[in-house]
């Protein structure tokens, strides 16, 4: 998948440099999933995709322009990445993803189906970048291990160990429900049972290993570490909801699934979950009102 350059006696370099140009403008959905995916942060990935396009305008002759754009974005994603884990080391309380409105998203059936979950792109955090990279160009894009190998400047080998470690690290880890309608219909049953102050029936939603990941990022009140266990879990959720009534309650698509907004008059929350065997795995809450920017808001 490396950029491929040969002469072709009958065109010129600028016409190849717009061949390229217009294949960068025509992938750009997908290019700037893929940085998502890799990154956890839309304004992230569209300002590398942004950067690969200058980078076109300096390329000579390229004979596969989606490859090579393909190549020149997951590179510059992994730069980016390694980047931002300082700052998301430094960073107050769990770091989730930053959500994405359903009508941000590219039309492409294909391309909104990609990793977008937010408890996966959560987990895919604990991958190292090029692992991550590999795991995503694999599983989102179908690439084979050779052609990860030359993306990544690697070999297939190596690659393939890199995406069997990543896979044993995460499936401990993945929810294994992904029905948007029995996630809206959980959502449901648990603001009820949380409306009713009914500890009982919250608890009997969640599995018992169920954990809470609330990223409130140091500028709202949240859980600074994640909230392990049912009993927990139900007690950090009636207790937010005791402490703040009449909060206002709104259905949402973010990232391909069902989530609920809670609007108070001095901050906006952003639930949702995964599930296991039924049951709830995984909650993600996010509070953090600069991460609340797709989804219309004045953050």
């Amino acid at each position: 998948m490396e950029p491929h350059r040969h002469h072709h006696p009958d065109r010129t370099a600028g016409a190849l440099v717009a061949d390229t140009l217009q294949a960068w403008a025509d992938e750009q959905p997908r290019l700037t999933m893929l940085a998502y995916n890799m990154l956890g942060v839309w304004a992230e990935a569209q300002d590398v995709v942004s950067a690969v396009g200058e980078q076109v305008l300096g390329a000579k002759e390229v004979r596969n322009p989606a490859a090579y754009l393909t190549t020149l974005t997951t590179r510059r994603a992994i730069d980016v990445l390694r980047s931002a884990r300082a700052t998301r080391t430094q960073y107050i309380g769990p770091w989730l993803p930053e959500p994405v409105d359903e009508r941000t998203l590219p039309e492409d059936a294909a391309i909104r189906s990609s990793m977008l979950r937010v408890g996966l792109l959560h987990i895919l955090e604990q991958l190292p970048e090029t692992a991550r990279a590999a795991y995503v160009l694999h599983h989102a894009l179908g690439y084979t291990a050779p052609q990860i190998a030359q993306v990544l400047g690697s070999t297939p080998a190596a690659v393939r160990q890199m995406l069997h470690r990543a896979k044993a690290k995460l499936d401990a880890q993945r929810a294994t429900e992904h029905d948007p309608a029995k996630v809206a219909g959980m959502l449901d049953r648990i603001i009820e049972a949380i409306n009713n102050d009914d500890a009982a029936a919250v608890a009997s939603l969640l599995h018992d290993g169920a954990v809470l990941y609330n990223d409130g990022g140091g500028i709202i009140s949240a859980a600074r570490n994640p909230v392990f266990g049912s009993a927990k879990v139900t007690r950090f959720l009636l207790g937010v909801a005791q402490r703040n009534p009449g909060r206002v309650l709104e259905r949402r698509i973010v990232n391909g699934e069902p989530a609920v907004l809670f609007t108070l008059p001095y901050r906006t929350d952003l639930l949702g979950l995964e599930l296991d065997d039924g049951r709830i795995r995984t909650l993600w809450q996010i509070c953090n009102p600069h991460k609340l920017g797709s989804l219309g808001l004045d953050a």
